[in-house]
């Protein structure tokens, strides 16, 4: 009923714009000409023309005329609708235009931040903006900018676990080593002295100790964390992290009770094979070398979505499987990505921090076809 409606006031509306026209349109050529008579003749003559004139101005069209295109246009809009629009359903056709219309409506992004650059500009004291342009950088990935609004932020609120974690993360991310050692790690150890129950700060001092083999210290953090999380899906990610630590300690693993906590889709991860040239193989590594493998976001920023420390002994070639587990940020699932970019590092200091002797193998991309991945580490 809807639909045709909507076609018979398309083809009203077309009927009357051909009607408009036409009057215009239809006497023309005869217009012309009385007009030209007028202007050559004189007296009773002129005159003559002058009335005839009037009289076609005062006439309208042809009646038939303007059914017979009424009626060729009624099919005609039938006919455009079924060949440009036949495949959209009304309702759709209706929800575009309003999503259409919503998104004229919408703030342009860019004069937004400018804005808020200029109040901060103006006002570089107002916290909650500080905190705002912080944010927005970071979904950005201008992580520079980021990191200078939440040192500002800091310097308003020097005791907020919140941006204190906040600012760890942002200069973590702009660091571009997949690591949050060094200057993160004091911010993460100050967040968790303010408030020991700060979940994100937790999760990220986590990964800390993992990163400094502290495999008991990483259990026992992210066992507290599991406790306060709500999300299933998060419990679940935290527990495969405990189970890491577990692991690395040869300690048995959690079993994940599905009733409790349920997982989110199939995802098993990628399975990832590392080799090294015969040169590597041969050399004689210090007992501090590891080697990292990564997973990052293509054509994204160089921060990793996950990473897999593995340390020696070394039994070439090596495997490991990596997954939602191993994601730095569990709001940023490695199973979100369509496409990750793998590659694999070898530190002689052990360390997730570039150094200039650092072996790093070719980059290889993986999906939801290409599941198994093979890096060849070549100095």
């Amino acid at each position: 009923m809807n639909e045709m409606l909507i076609y018979s006031g398309i083809s009203l509306l077309c009927l009357v714009l051909f009607y408009a026209w036409y009057r215009r349109q239809g006497h023309a050529a005869e217009k012309q000409w009385l007009l030209k008579q007028i202007n050559q003749t004189s007296g009773q003559d002129q005159q003559t023309f002058v009335d005839a004139l009037s009289q076609l101005k005062n006439k309208p069209a042809s009646l038939s005329v303007t059914i017979w295109m009424g009626l060729m246009i009624v099919p005609a809009t039938f006919a455009i609708d079924y060949l440009w629009f036949h495949d959209i359903p009304l309702e759709q056709r209706i929800s575009m235009a309003d999503m259409q219309s919503s998104a004229e409506q919408a703030p342009d992004l860019v004069t937004a931040i400018k804005q808020l650059e200029q109040k901060l500009a103006d006002n570089p004291e107002d916290l909650d903006g500080q905190l705002l342009y912080g944010r927005s950088m970071m979904s950005m990935q201008r992580y520079e900018y980021a990191v200078g609004a939440y040192q500002k932020a800091n310097q308003l609120d020097p005791n907020n676990a919140n941006i204190l974690t906040e600012l760890a993360e942002a200069i973590a991310f702009r660091n571009n080593t997949g690591s949050f050692l060094g200057e993160p790690e004091q911010y993460l150890s100050q967040a968790i002295a303010i408030d020991p129950k700060q979940q994100k700060a937790m999760w990220l001092q986590g990964i800390v100790y993992f990163e400094n083999l502290e495999y008991q210290q990483a259990e026992d953090m992210w066992t507290d964390l599991l406790a306060l999380v709500d999300s299933p899906s998060i419990k679940s990610t935290v527990i495969k992290q405990i189970n890491q630590a577990l692991e690395a300690q040869n300690k048995p693993a959690i079993n994940i009770d599905s009733s409790n906590v349920s997982t989110t889709g199939s995802f098993g991860g990628y399975f990832v094979v590392i080799n090294a040239s015969e040169e590597i193989k041969a050399m004689k590594l210090n007992p501090a070398a590891r080697l990292f493998v990564y997973a990052k976001q293509v054509n994204g920023p160089p921060m990793p979505i996950a990473a897999v420390p593995l340390s020696q002994p070394f039994s070439w070639p090596m495997s490991v499987r990596i997954n939602d587990s191993n994601s730095l940020n569990p709001e940023r699932k490695l199973s979100a990505f369509e496409q990750v970019e793998f590659s694999a590092k070898l530190s002689f200091s052990g360390s997730a921090t570039p150094a200039d002797d650092d072996i790093v193998s070719e980059l290889k991309t993986g999906n939801s076809n290409a599941l198994n991945i093979q890096l060849t580490l070549n100095k």
